[in-house]
């Protein structure tokens, strides 16, 4: 992200660094979890917009003075303002990654190093096969430098744009307005193909839509757009006088912040982004830009407060810190607590503003400013070559994700078999596709019914009801809600129609079947209502309980807020025993207990249905352990329990089914 440091030079418009303070602040708020901005995602499409407005001024007024642009001097100042500064986050991160994590944990959540080294992290996110199971992934120290990523290539290809669109204009004999016009007509030529291709793969390839650069070009060229129409505009507004805010200034900048702040404060992850959304924070941003040039000569507004200015001028440290900060101290189970969150946020900014003034500052307007351009691009490619090599062979000595040496691993792959069978086609299809165990002549049938937190279950079936009296039924699809309502599933990137369409499909085959037993389950985490919790629930039961002479419905587990197998590879004893102190989570099932009410009235409706609770054999007292008291493994990563845990408790869970009807 472009940036402009404290030593403002002429021209300088405190306002935008006013803008980043925002944008920066929004991210932060977001990734840290906090409930004040749910949306504060946007603070990158702010950046964007804002990188094309400044990039775009900087170019045109080379070409305005010398008639070209020097491609290595461009290269080589975008490399001493960003290289340095990254590099040294991405040493220090990898570092305390090895001091902190398991080797496992560490191999997972450092595999985009070398794509961040190269600002190419954006492919890798865009192109990574996604794993359900595969949480730690989702934990990648460098998954914010995708943004970085995508300016970077566009700053590639930006230089020759222009240029290639003002020799355009030579050659056809345009100069002054006609120049002016076929550049703007370039420009939204780009904006209107990269939205239309934005819109389509939001649509259909989310994943390339949020990370590919092709479909974030339309807000780097919003940013360029303004720039066109208001920049020539600048020249005469810094001639005049000291004069009031006009009107138009004033509406505009209330205009972008209510933007802003509306979509800062009323979007969510459950949304498909880019897409048309980005629209709205995206003007947001245009809009206090245009705001600026608007203004009265000296007057800049509430965004040129000296504090805004002042995190301004640090919002690219900050932006590359505050994401390693975060995701390690959340790997060490300090997420969704206010405390030691703020606390991360104040690491973060004590970092950044190390960073800024030891790193930043000196590379680019002090003392190691001065080196030429074939010097400066020649040693950054050296250490990015050099970079990417170490933390490729380093990457090399750590655990892999399948290696049984690792006794985390073991903890991890402790899974009840139902997880190797072909039952779950995920998002594939909503085809059902039932696993079937036992014979076909048995005299009861038990179905177990839900998403792959309800599976974790399975292994107490052929101890509750075993063979050859009973045949057990399998119907699952992973992050299926047993609710009947819509909702959005990020890794899709859409409303999650397969599940709502496959849920339906066994609700037919239920009928079919007509079992004796249905033992329904599925997640805690799914972001209903409480009224949708429950009316939607009543409604899946509805079914079951006309399908089957008794239905068993378990509410979804709590979970530890951090990885389990690696908590306790970090804590294991030279003898091999477990240490249970750093692998609590307290209070974890008060953050279900709301659903579990929602379930209970649900199942209350019903007279052949009846509440499983398990969830205080989870987390007896209210404490949830990665291990638990019997030396059991309990968790095989920040949610799912282990088939031998599951295994421990059926003699307590026998206890629980004696007086349901079950025979």
């Amino acid at each position: 992200m472009t940036h402009t440091s404290t030593e403002h030079g002429p021209g300088f418009r405190p306002d935008l660094q006013g803008l980043r303070a925002v944008a920066i602040g929004l991210v932060i708020c977001a990734h840290a979890g906090l409930a004040i901005a749910p949306g504060g995602f946007i603070g990158v499409d702010l950046f964007f917009v804002l990188s094309g407005y400044l990039i775009t001024g900087l170019l045109r007024r080379e070409l305005a003075q010398t008639g070209r642009i020097a491609f290595m001097p461009f290269y080589a100042r975008r490399l001493r303002r960003l290289l340095p500064a990254m590099i040294l986050m991405l040493v220090v991160s990898c570092a305390a990654a090895l001091s902190l994590l398991s080797g496992v944990e560490a191999r997972a959540q450092l595999a985009s190093a070398p794509f961040a080294a190269t600002w190419t992290s954006n492919l890798y996110f865009a192109f990574i096969t996604l794993d359900y199971f595969d949480e730690l992934a989702s934990r990648d120290l460098f998954l914010h430098t995708w943004s970085l990523g995508v300016e970077e290539q566009f700053y590639l290809i930006w230089p020759a744009v222009l240029l290639l669109l003002a020799r355009v204009g030579k050659w056809r004999g345009l100069s002054g307005r006609g120049a002016h016009r076929l550049m703007l007509a370039g420009l939204a030529a780009a904006f209107v193909s990269s939205l239309a291709l934005s819109l389509y793969l939001t649509a259909n390839l989310p994943q390339a839509a949020f990370y590919l650069m092709p479909s974030r070009i339309w807000q780097l060229s919003l940013g360029a757009i303004v720039c066109l129409v208001f920049g020539d505009r600048q020249a005469a507004h810094e001639a005049r006088p000291a004069t009031p805010a006009t009107t138009a200034a004033r509406l505009a900048l209330a205009a972008g912040l209510i933007l802003i702040i509306g979509c800062s404060a009323g979007l969510d992850a459950d949304l498909a982004y880019p897409g048309f959304w980005a629209l709205l924070p995206s003007a947001g941003a245009a809009l206090v830009i245009v705001a600026g040039h608007l203004q009265g000569k000296g007057e800049y507004g509430l965004l040129a407060h000296p504090l805004l200015v002042w995190l301004g001028d640090r919002s690219y440290s900050l932006y590359l810190w505050h994401w390693p900060i975060f995701v390690l101290g959340f790997s060490l189970g300090l997420q969704g607590q206010t405390v030691p969150t703020l606390g991360l946020i104040i690491l973060a900014l004590l970092a950044a503003t190390l960073s800024y003034r030891l790193i930043e500052l000196p590379f680019w307007k002090g003392r190691y400013s001065h080196a030429g351009s074939l010097r400066v691009l020649s040693l950054a490619l050296a250490l990015m070559t050099a970079v990417v090599l170490v933390l490729y062979q380093g990457s090399r000595q750590l655990p892999p994700a399948g290696s049984t040496a690792d006794l985390s691993n073991q903890w991890r792959s402790d899974a009840p078999i139902i997880y190797s069978m072909p039952c779950d086609a995920w998002y594939s299809h909503a085809r059902v596709e039932p696993c079937v165990f036992g014979s076909d002549t048995a005299a009861r049938t038990v179905v177990i019914l839900g998403d792959s937190i309800a599976m974790q279950w399975f292994s107490i079936i052929p101890a509750l009801f075993p063979e050859p009296r009973w045949r057990t039924i399998v119907l699952s699809k992973s992050s299926c809600a047993m609710v009947d309502e819509d909702y959005y599933y990020p890794p899709i990137g859409k409303i999650y129609r397969v599940c709502t369409d496959w849920r339906n499909a066994v609700f037919d085959e239920l009928d079919r079947i007509r079992p004796d037993v249905i033992i329904v389950g599925s997640a805690a985490s799914y972001r209903f209502s409480e009224q949708q919790w429950l009316e939607g629930s009543a409604r899946v039961l509805a079914r079951l309980a006309k399908a089957a002479r008794t239905v068993l419905l378990i509410p979804g587990t709590p979970g530890l807020g951090f990885d389990g197998p690696g908590c306790l590879a970090r804590q294991l004893a030279p003898d091999g025993r477990l240490e249970r102190g750093p692998c609590l989570a307290r209070h974890r099932l008060k953050n279900i207990a709301a659903v579990s009410r929602s379930l209970a009235l649900a199942a209350s409706r019903f007279p052949n249905v009846h509440l499983l609770d398990l969830n205080d054999l989870v987390c007896p007292d209210g404490v949830c352990s990665a291990v638990s008291d019997q030396g059991v493994v309990a968790f095989r990563d920040s949610n799912h329990l282990t088939d031998s845990f599951v295994r421990a408790q059926i003699p307590l869970i026998r206890e629980r089914l004696r007086g349901f009807e079950l025979d």
